[in-house]
C-alpha cells in the first residue's frame, strides 16, 4: 500500500494524463464510476467517503476538469465504461483481457490480498495451488477473481465484495479472496473475525500477483 503522499503525487501526474485524454472532454462533466470497498472508497448516506474520493478531489482541484463521481456495482460500472464515452472507473486491475476495450490512465494504488478461511475449518495451504480444490469467494468485475479464473481456481461470484464474508460465514464459500485492508474493515464492519491471512491458513501476502488498481478510460 502507497503512503499518502506517495499516492498524492501519483495522482498528481495523473492530472497531466487525464488533461490529455480527456481535452476534448473540457465543456462536459467527466463520469467517475466506482463502488463500494472501505476504506477507499464508501457512502454514507449522501456523503461519500473514503482514501479514493479524497484522492479524486485533490486530483481534480489541479485541473480544469468537472467530474461526477457515481457508486454503482463494479461489473456494471466496467460494463458502462467499455460502451459510454466520458466515463471512467476505479479502482479496477488492469489485465490483458481488458486492454483491447479500454485506455490505461494511470495506477492509483496497489493492493495486497490473501485468502481467507472459516476459524473453525483447517485448511492447509502451502502453496496457492494447494487451494484449487476448494471454492473460492470474489466478486463480479474483480481482478483477482478473474485472475483466479483463469489460472482454473474454483471461483464463485458474488455482486459485491461484502456479500462474500457473509457467504464465508454461512460456509456456501471455503475461502474468500479480498485485498486485506477492506477485508479487514469489512470484517469490523459486520463484527465477523477470520483473523489475517498466514502461511498456517493462506498463502503469504507475497505469493500473490502484484494487482494495481487501476483507472481506466474508453479508447
Amino acid at each position: 500500500m502507497c503512503g499518502n503522499n506517495a499516492v498524492y503525487r501519483l495522482l498528481a501526474s495523473t492530472v497531466i494524463i487525464i488533461s490529455l485524454s480527456v481535452s476534448a472532454l473540457k465543456a462536459e462533466t467527466l463520469q467517475i464510476l466506482t463502488y463500494e470497498e472501505s476504506p477507499f472508497a464508501l457512502k454514507v448516506g449522501k456523503t461519500h467517503k473514503g482514501l479514493l474520493v479524497d484522492m479524486l478531489k485533490e486530483l481534480f482541484s489541479r485541473t480544469d476538469l468537472q467530474y461526477e463521481l457515481k457508486f454503482i456495482p463494479l461489473k456494471r460500472a466496467i460494463i458502462t465504461t467499455e460502451r459510454m464515452p466520458g466515463y471512467c472507473v476505479l479502482p479496477v486491475g488492469r489485465s490483458q483481457e481488458r486492454e483491447a476495450s479500454f485506455h490505461w490512465i494511470s495506477p492509483v494504488l496497489v493492493s495486497r490480498y490473501g485468502l481467507y478461511s472459516r476459524n473453525d475449518v483447517v485448511i492447509p495451504l502451502t502453496t496457492l495451488s494447494d487451494a484449487k480444490p476448494y471454492t473460492i469467494g470474489s466478486f463480479l468485475g474483480s481482478g483477482i477473481g478473474e485472475y483466479l479464473t483463469d489460472l482454473g481456481f474454483n471461483v464463485d461470484l458474488a455482486s459485491v465484495s461484502a456479500q462474500n464474508l457473509r457467504k464465508l460465514k454461512r460456509a456456501r464459500i471455503e475461502l474468500w479472496a479480498a485485498e486485506l485492508i477492506s477485508a479487514q474493515e469489512q470484517m469490523q464492519k459486520q463484527a465477523i473475525n477470520f483473523g489475517a491471512p498466514s502461511s498456517s491458513s493462506t498463502p503469504h501476502c507475497g505469493q500473490w500477483p502484484a494487482i494495481v488498481r487501476c483507472l481506466w478510460r474508453q479508447n
